[in-house]
């Protein structure tokens, strides 16, 4: 009897659940269960390709910290192998990569006796988990009697990975920033070029952030600068440097009227788009007589030989979405204007770009503050650079679940989160009340639900399973496996987990 329930138990670990939703089909393959070595804490995913899906983990177990890079099988999602690596006292991760068969891990170092800050890689096989090398200080930047204060490292890479860029940054509020950027071969790390970002524009210093690589060796970085000292206007701007030179050229977003609140952009099919949200410069005297800021999104795509803006498209928040946005906790209303966006992502098919972005704002009390994540936005802009539609999916999230993963598959998007039953049961996606929308804080009893948007914004939700014992975890980066079409779910139940994969035929 006790063997027939171990081969039961065995036979359930891997069974398949199809649901059918709208006349789609999804498959939900649930994949081994297990404690995590050292008693280790998930700290990410990495990144995933044919053969398996790589995350790290971090260990208190024993003195200081230890950092576990784990391989997961691609088809059965067992754990492969746990390579650990010590990091010494101080040192702090900043980034893993997947790149040319080997984990690139970067962690940064402040050593003090000799009053420097250091970036460090240590490299992996990607197939066995073993180390490849001795640990390389990258990159340092000398510290001063004010310690490591504005002073970043970053590693960014071409979108065929055969580059990679080393950024390292001095700012210090009020002065002169200076940033060297160094652009490497990836996989024998031979130094190809060195860069130097501009420290001042239009008569103001510049606060530069977003630094990136294309595959030709073009250096891109975002920068923002003063344009209006006295009602502390900011403009943006994008800024390259070819690969066989050495100066910036610059491009001001055309936005004269405009404050533009947040934006990044992505190499998408060898193009490189640009989006995010601006609002209405409204100025002082303008505040004080009452007078509210228009809110909305734009797209640009911009030609990586030149640097020129090729399409613009940006309009504002319709009045259906700016009723839905018009609240804040049910309380009081506010307008979109005062709330904060942020962005989430950017893809493309069939030649149109879609945006999305998240709105969201923190409740004070007199002993805590919880930040809460609200709806999400969607965008779409034609192959015109023109807004064609904007749709508002609900979602009122607090802590680790404010996030999302997501497939595209059969002209559709298909976004995976975290939902209240009780949402669930009083409203649908396309008619809810956001005053009276449930708030999530706990993973536990949530449901996990789908829901889809075609080319046309057609909107429809689907409810997949309750978190309850073991629940869905979401995670900021979305792992895919199978050719783009099995997306992985993390689960977590107390101290153990296991990944499953969602299917959609």
């Amino acid at each position: 009897m006790n063997n027939l329930k171990k081969i039961c138990v065995l036979v359930m670990a891997f069974v398949v659940l199809a649901i059918v939703a709208n006349a789609q089909s999804f498959s939900i393959k649930k994949g081994v269960e297990f404690k995590p070595v050292d008693n280790s804490r998930f700290d990410g995913y990495i990144d995933s390709d044919s053969s398996g899906v790589y995350l790290m983990r971090n260990s208190t177990v024993g003195k200081g910290i230890t950092k576990i890079i784990q391989k997961l099988d691609a088809k059965t999602l067992k754990v492969l192998y746990s390579t650990k690596f010590e990091l010494e006292k101080g040192e702090v991760v900043e980034a893993s990569y997947l790149k040319n068969g080997k984990i690139m891990a970067f962690t940064y170092l402040y050593v003090k006796t000799e009053q420097i800050k250091y970036f460090l890689l240590r490299e992996f096989n990607a197939t066995s988990g073993k180390a490849l090398g001795e640990q390389k200080k990258v990159a340092s930047l000398e510290s001063d009697i004010f310690g490591i204060m504005g002073r970043n490292f970053y590693a960014s890479f071409s979108p065929d990975g055969l580059k990679m860029v080393i950024t390292s940054e001095f700012k210090w509020s009020g002065k002169e920033s200076h940033v060297e950027a160094v652009i490497y071969e990836t996989a024998t790390f031979k130094k190809i070029a060195s860069k130097e970002i501009i420290s001042a524009y239009s008569n103001s210093t510049i606060s530069s952030f977003n630094y990136t690589l294309d595959n030709k060796g073009t250096f891109y970085y975002l920068f923002r600068y003063l344009k209006d000292e006295e009602e502390e206007i900011t403009g943006l701007a994008l800024a390259r440097i070819p690969a066989e030179e050495t100066k910036s050229e610059v491009t001001p977003l055309p936005f004269d009227k405009l404050d533009i609140q947040n934006g990044t952009f992505k190499f998408l099919d060898n193009k490189l788009v640009f989006c995010g949200v601006f609002k209405d410069i409204v100025k002082k005297k303008e505040r004080k007589q009452g007078k509210v800021a228009n809110v909305g999104v734009y797209s640009f795509f911009i030609d990586v030989n030149t640097g020129e803006i090729t399409k613009k498209g940006f309009d504002y928040f319709s009045k259906e979405v700016s009723q839905k946005l018009t609240y804040k906790d049910g309380l009081i209303e506010e307008n979109p204007a005062k709330k904060y966006y942020s962005f989430e992502n950017i893809f493309t098919f069939n030649d149109a770009v879609y945006l999305i972005e998240s709105h969201s704002y923190t409740i004070s009390s007199n002993n805590s503050s919880s930040s809460y994540e609200r709806e999400l936005i969607v965008s779409k802009f034609n192959s015109a650079g023109n807004l064609e539609w904007m749709k508002i999916i609900p979602k009122f999230t607090a802590n680790d679940l404010n996030t999302f993963n997501y497939i595209i598959r059969n002209n559709q998007v298909y976004l995976f989160y975290s939902e209240h039953p009780k949402n669930l049961e009083k409203f649908t996606v396309n008619d809810y009340e956001p005053k009276k929308y449930a708030s999530i804080q706990n993973y536990n009893g949530s449901v996990l639900v789908c829901t889809t948007f075609d080319e046309k914004g057609n909107l429809s939700r689907k409810d997949l399973f309750r978190n309850q014992g073991w629940c869905y975890d979401p995670m900021p980066s979305t792992i895919s496996l199978d050719k783009d079409n099995g997306l992985l779910l993390r689960m977590i139940n107390k101290d153990m987990e296991r990944y499953d994969k969602v299917t959609i035929e």
